[in-house]
């Protein structure tokens, strides 16, 4: 039985695993081993902001204590993580040791609170990136349940992170690009002198991945400093969603956005979202999405996203995404995906309230039985008795087969913002500032002869693209009156699939209608309909149900391999520079 270790550090667990801070580094014992990361992995800060660290530098530190923990030296030694006495050192090296127990040991949010829950004095909640004083805080805890939640909603798994990957594209030489979830990804705006001009190589690396990575969307929210046929050209559908930068996004747009993401990832794609800096306002409309998707809370949702992309959502974006943060909740069981797609978004489709929707389809459901009535009237028109009519004969049988198909054809019922850039000194760094160079001249297009750049303040260019339209559609039982006959029919769901065809075969998203006509001859009715849904079915082969939020996976893995880290930098290895260069990447 192992006697308890006498330490001031904060344990976690039991002779194994312990948080410490220090004004001075102290030595290993007979009993404790002490290691830092503070060195080693620093937060790359925009102005004030001095963390959470990210998800590159959680993985690092996983590897570094499970090369301590697996050393024979080391066996009956108890570990004390330990950072600096400083207010923003002792809060970041809390946060990471808490994310990883979390992410990693498959800890509990409480597990891993509980320890810190009353450390004296408290630690420091972090900030935004932006340059306004910080008036939004995110504690510990929101960061930690925000790393859960997405660990429950399958969005992240730290035993298949690509390290070299992630710490490849974040720079701004490589693309300055990161992967928020499977469905998305956040990057800065790729910069062009005018359309045509060759590409510098953070635009060719962007492109590149996005070709070979499945991203069938690109929305834009910022001012043209590209030529958006670089995407096209490459079978990349691009919309744009200007709003003014370190503002926030109207409603209306929101909606748009999020039906528009909707139906790309309902036939398997992904998207990429940017602004100037791919920070602020990309955040805004990524966090909707994950808020109306995954059901986080605001403080969750913005502590996930930093720690998956530093410094995301900036200044009065916090506070826009706290107050509608029920909204976007609600969204999931008030709206659905509309059936009429949007020329504005693309062909694609916004959300609408299911209440709009209903009222749509109640006035459709009455023009379709005025279309009837107008048929019987002119149906009793006496005919002109010096036309021979031929006979035709005794009344016909319907039979089974048509009585079916005509039953199967009715449908059922901000301040400045956070900017990376590239010092005189050739580093890589952040800074506010708007430099008096060829990189932040506007971007020029041409239209005839006449030479159009881009304004700060320029209205919303649409995209428009033939698109196939989707007839609405309406379910529900309903009763067809056809004069003075009353035909009861069942109702019976089908659809039609079009391209980028709003997802079927899930409770919020309705099936596609089919037009029914009615002959009336002065002897007979017949009941004419479109074919089955299972012969459209067989016909288009298209995936028809929406793709659903995955279970928890949870692994047996309690250990990172470190073989992936290669390096000799000691235990920690090359942590990777974010925004080094020695050279302009100019086009």
């Amino acid at each position: 039985m192992h006697h308890k270790l006498h330490t001031d550090a904060i344990e976690f667990l039991k002779n194994k695993v312990y948080l410490g801070s220090y004004d001075q580094a102290p030595e290993n014992s007979s009993s404790f081993v002490y290691f830092t990361v503070e060195d080693a992995l620093p937060y790359n800060a925009f102005h004030l902001d001095f963390g959470p660290l990210h998800i590159g530098h959680l993985y690092r530190f996983a590897v570094a204590l499970h090369n301590i923990l697996n050393d024979p030296k080391n066996s009956s030694k108890a570990v004390v993580f330990y950072s600096s006495s400083s207010a923003k050192a002792r809060a970041n090296a809390a946060c990471i040791l808490c994310c990883y127990l979390v992410l990693v040991q498959d800890w509990a949010p409480h597990q891993v609170l509980q320890p810190i829950s009353q450390i004296q004095p408290p630690l420091m909640p972090f900030r935004d990136a932006g340059y306004s004083k910080a008036d939004f805080e995110l504690s510990i805890q929101d960061v930690v349940y925000g790393i859960w939640r997405a660990k429950e909603r399958n969005m992240i798994d730290i035993t298949n992170f690509n390290l070299e990957e992630y710490e490849q594209y974040e720079r701004v030489d490589q693309g300055d690009f990161n992967l928020i979830c499977d469905e998305f990804i956040a990057f800065a705006s790729p910069r062009q002198s005018r359309p045509g001009a060759p590409l510098n190589q953070p635009f060719r690396k962007l492109l590149q991945y996005f070709v070979s990575h499945n991203v069938e969307l690109v929305v834009r929210l910022n001012t043209h400093l590209y030529d958006k046929n670089e995407f096209e050209k490459r079978g990349i559908k691009h919309l744009d969603m200007i709003f003014e930068d370190g503002t926030c996004p109207t409603m209306e747009l929101v909606q748009k956005f999020i039906g528009a993401s909707e139906t790309i990832i309902s036939n398997g794609g992904k998207i990429a979202v940017h602004c100037k800096a791919g920070l602020g306002r990309t955040g805004c409309l990524i966090g909707a999405y994950l808020i109306y998707t995954h059901g986080f809370t605001a403080n969750e949702c913005i502590g996930y996203m930093r720690m998956m992309r530093p410094g995301m959502v900036v200044g009065p974006q916090q506070h826009w995404l706290y107050l509608h943060q029920n909204e976007f909740r609600d969204w999931r069981h008030t709206m659905v995906l509309d059936t009429e797609p949007d020329k504005s978004i693309g062909g694609l489709f916004p959300l609408i309230p299911l209440d709009a929707y209903k009222e749509r389809r109640r006035q459709r459901r009455r023009m379709e039985t005025e279309r009837d009535n107008m048929d019987m009237n002119d149906a009793d028109i006496p005919a002109d008795e010096s036309v021979e009519i031929p006979s035709m004969g005794g009344r016909r049988k319907v039979s089974t087969q048509l009585r079916q198909a005509a039953s199967e054809a009715i449908p059922s019922d901000n301040p400045g913002q956070p900017r990376k850039y590239i010092g005189r000194n050739g580093r890589y760094t952040n800074s506010d500032e708007e430099r008096d160079n060829e990189d932040d001249a506007p971007y020029t297009s041409t239209v005839g002869n006449n030479a159009i750049s881009s304004s700060p303040r320029k209205e919303m260019t649409v995209f428009n693209e033939n698109q196939e339209n989707v007839v609405p559609v309406v379910d529900g039982d309903s009763d067809v009156f056809m004069g003075d006959k009353d035909f009861k029919v069942s109702t019976h769901s089908t659809r039609k699939t079009a391209n980028h065809s709003s997802p079927t075969k899930h409770h919020r998203y309705p099936s596609q209608f089919y037009r029914r006509t009615t002959t009336t001859t002065k002897t007979t009715t017949t009941i004419a309909s479109s074919p089955p849904p299972s012969r459209f079915a067989k016909k288009n082969g298209a995936d028809s149900a929406i793709k659903g939020a995955k279970q928890r996976s949870i692994s047996s893995t309690r250990s990172i391999k470190g073989g992936r880290v290669l390096s000799s930098e000691g235990i920690i290895g090359n942590p990777g520079v974010r925004k080094l260069s020695a050279r302009r990447y100019e086009s």
